[in-house]
């Protein structure tokens, strides 16, 4: 009685501490450091973003459900994949964590947003597995149908996602002629402020009936999406991937609403301008960097030119951070793997603030 007195009282004079301790935190896990050159130490891209009990990710390279099962994060908490662009290092993990996290708990559909080209990824990866689902569905585990189906969104600049705690913007980067390639920014957004009958991005709904049944259908955005999915057994069950069409593509302007904390993901970019505008201020910057003589040492010239002209360096990734003013610069899609401590001298020289390269794991 005494108790539920003092946190009474706690209540009514000080409300602000009262909300702020029932308010969710964010937390980045780097999950995969890597970039296409296998290496145990270093799973292929992806970085996960907590809210709460939300998991977001970020790419789903080579390896990412096994680190995804070393952060201890229940699978059920998984709500949504966001693709910076389709590089088979940045999306092949993408199937594992699918099937396994619908296995063990994940018992809703999978929203995955990315840049054109992602239905027909998202088709194809349910026809790979069109058997283990229909076993697993209808004849052993009897898993729920929901499960096995995606939700897939195709991505432009704006805000793609929002609910009442965590807004997601993506923003174009510089990763040509991989075009078109996103970054994205997540706001951890203060309880109850600015307008929020106006927030125009996707917010979670109910599931449909189709995906209870699972058997929603896909919708192509483009010429170029319409490789509609097609096979004949089980097909009346057949889980597909959905997109519903113009409204549904993601993009939406922002609402007025106080931020309290912000994280970037760069995705695979050369020094990018639009990054910066979207980086200005922020708690971290995710960042890829290499060091240039790596690809000097083990490409040809010609190949080597070509990637050093769509990625960012150890000097220019300084350069980035130091002109968008971030508080901490968090490295990833490390090049070469055992190249940390000449990364940390070159990017130090040009920003003075906290840098870390990361490695698989690390929380912040």
């Amino acid at each position: 009685m005494l108790r539920a007195a003092i946190f009474l009282l706690v209540a009514v004079l000080f409300p602000a501490a009262w909300l702020a301790a029932d308010e969710p935190a964010m937390q980045v896990i780097l999950l995969g450091t890597g970039y296409p050159r296998p290496d145990p130490e270093r799973a292929g891209p992806a970085t996960a973003i907590v809210v709460g009990d939300r998991v977001f990710l970020v790419d789903a390279g080579r390896n990412v459900m096994t680190r995804f099962w070393q952060t201890g994060l229940p699978s059920k908490n998984l709500r949504a994949v966001f693709l910076t662009h389709l590089h088979s290092d940045h999306t092949s993990g993408l199937p594992d964590l699918f099937a396994t996290t619908w296995i063990f708990g994940r018992h809703q559909p999978l929203a995955l947003y990315g840049p054109v080209g992602t239905n027909k990824l998202a088709d194809a990866l349910l026809a790979y597995f069109a058997e283990d689902i229909h076993i697993r569905r209808d004849l052993t585990e009897m898993q729920p149908a929901a499960g096995a189906t995606l939700r897939v969104k195709t991505v432009r600049e704006g805000v793609v996602y929002e609910d009442d705690d965590v807004r997601v913007t993506a923003f174009a980067v510089d990763h040509r002629p991989v075009a078109p390639a996103f970054g994205y920014r997540f706001d951890l957004l203060a309880p109850g402020s600015g307008d929020e009958a106006g927030v125009a991005a996707d917010r979670p709904q109910a599931s449909s009936s189709a995906f209870r049944q699972g058997t929603a259908s896909a919708v192509p955005n483009s010429d170029k999406e319409k490789g509609a999915f097609r096979s004949e057994a089980h097909a009346e069950r057949r889980p597909r991937a959905e997109s519903r069409g113009a409204p549904e593509v993601s993009g939406s302007p922002s609402s007025p609403r106080r931020i309290r904390y912000s994280v970037v993901i760069s995705g695979d970019t050369r020094p990018s301008e639009n990054l910066i505008k979207h980086s200005k201020g922020v708690d971290i910057l995710v960042h890829e960097v290499y060091l240039p003589e790596h690809f000097d040492d083990v490409d040809s010239p010609e190949v080597a030119a070509r990637l050093k002209a769509y990625h960012t360096s150890a000097d220019e990734v300084g350069q980035v951070a130091a002109a968008a003013g971030v508080k901490l610069l968090v490295l990833t899609h490390v090049i070469p793997t055992d190249g940390e401590a000449t990364i940390l001298d070159r990017a130090s020289k040009h920003f003075r603030g906290k840098i870390v390269v990361g490695k698989d794991l690390m929380r912040f």
